[in-house]
Order: structure tokens, then C-alpha cells, then sequence
């Protein structure tokens, strides 16, 4: 006779932090948590991100009017405890239009913003433009930042939904770790052996060109560009 897999019940979310301002505990309710183990795929973000129900509040984050430096709007994720899970993929329903995603200082890739729907805020009474994005990050991580990004100087940012697609940590997650000189900048390397008058053998050359071709290919593939990566010539 078999037996249904028993799945895990979720943890507790991840805390979602800001760097503006927002009323207490209004943004964790903006918060949806998802895992692998309990199928959501990459086709799922359309429903995951659907326009919100009618009536339904949007948390507004707001700049500090004392601070005098334009600071962007940061959104901060972090698995807690650490070790337990990591963040996979990370969609988000809100008014700013594009978004950056960093793990600690490093760049993940940016997601642009496609047109949802338009709300009519309670608190504000103005229409807002929702902005759907999604990014999968190429390597998992326990914490990250997110970078709303929106044109002119805005005040504010209204949010819907902030989807996080987390899974347990395991000890093959080793694999999905990018390849051996992905975190480099190998051509500003080369840049700067050039200038001291060093040059590469030819099977180094050779070598550092795949390498470089391979980066540039991730880096389209991370952030959706589908632009056909030309492969250098081989040198003799």
C-alpha cells in the first residue's frame, strides 16, 4: 500500500525589514512565503503576483524626511534561523517599477517591471500603477537586499506583495554554486596586465576568453536578456 510523502510544514517567514519608513508590522503582512518541496514552479509567479482584491490596503513605505541623503528604498530578507532554508526566487507586486537584488554587497541581477493593474489607494486617494517583477536568483542564499527602483524622486512606495520561493538547505546546494571565475572580473584583469606590459601565453588566453564568454552568458540568462552570446575565437 503506499503512502502520500509528508511534506514539511512552512517556517516562519523570513523578516522583511525596510529602510524607509512603514507603520509597525504592516509590512510582514505583505509577506507570502513559498517552498520548493511544496511545488511551486516558476509558472506559478502569475498567479503568485495577481493584482490584489478590491478594497484590499497596499503598506506604504515612506523616505525619512529628516534625512538629507536621497536614500534609495531597500527591502531586507534574511532565512532565519540560518543554515535552516534559502531564498531561490523573489517576486514582487508594488509601484516602483523595477528592482535590484544583492546578496550582501554582490550583485544578483535586476528584474524590470511589467504593468499589473491600476489601484486606488484608501489612505492616499490617488491611482497607483502596480509593477509586477521577478527574479530567480542564479545562486540561493540565506539573505538579501532588494533595490526598488521607480523614475523621478518619489516619496514613497506602495507595496502588495512581497513572494519569496525558499527551500531547505541541503549539502548539494553546493551545486547550483556559479562556476570557478563567475564572481570575477576577469576582463578588468586583463585590463590591467595589459597596462603593466604582461602578456598570456596563448593556452592562458584561450582559457581566460571561455571563461569570459561563459560570464557574460550567465549574466543575460540571470537577468532575462536573451541576447546570443558570441563565442571568441580560438588563438592559435
Amino acid at each position: 500500500m503506499e503512502t502520500e510523502t509528508a511534506h514539511p510544514p512552512l517556517t516562519r517567514p523570513p523578516p522583511l525589514a525596510s529602510s524607509w519608513d512603514a507603520a509597525c508590522g504592516a509590512l510582514a503582512q505583505s509577506l507570502h512565503l513559498t517552498r520548493s518541496d511544496l511545488g511551486a514552479r516558476d509558472a506559478d509567479w502569475e498567479e503568485l503576483l495577481a493584482p490584489p482584491a478590491t478594497g484590499q490596503d497596499l503598506v506604504i513605505l515612506k523616505r525619512n524626511v529628516n534625512s538629507q541623503d536621497e536614500n534609495p528604498c531597500f527591502l531586507y530578507l534574511r532565512c532565519d534561523p540560518p543554515g535552516g532554508e534559502e531564498i531561490v526566487s523573489i517576486g514582487i507586486l508594488s509601484s516602483a517599477r523595477n528592482m535590484e537584488v544583492y546578496s550582501g554587497e554582490e550583485y544578483c541581477g535586476t528584474s524590470r517591471g511589467k504593468n499589473v493593474c491600476n489601484v486606488l489607494d484608501n489612505s492616499e486617494h490617488e491611482k497607483i500603477i502596480l509593477y509586477k517583477k521577478y527574479l530567480k536568483l542564479e545562486s540561493s542564499t540565506h539573505a538579501c537586499k532588494i533595490k526598488l527602483l521607480s523614475f523621478g524622486e518619489k516619496q514613497c512606495v506602495f507595496i502588495s506583495k512581497v513572494v519569496v520561493h525558499v527551500r531547505p538547505l541541503s549539502a548539494n546546494s553546493s551545486a547550483g554554486s556559479p562556476a570557478l571565475g563567475s564572481r570575477i572580473d576577469l576582463e578588468r584583469v586583463q585590463t590591467i596586465m595589459e597596462s603593466m606590459g604582461s602578456k598570456l601565453s596563448s593556452g592562458a588566453q584561450q582559457l581566460m576568453n571561455k571563461v569570459i564568454f561563459q560570464q557574460r552568458c550567465s549574466q543575460h540568462d540571470l537577468i532575462g536578456l536573451h541576447i546570443p552570446c558570441v563565442k571568441p575565437p580560438d588563438i592559435p
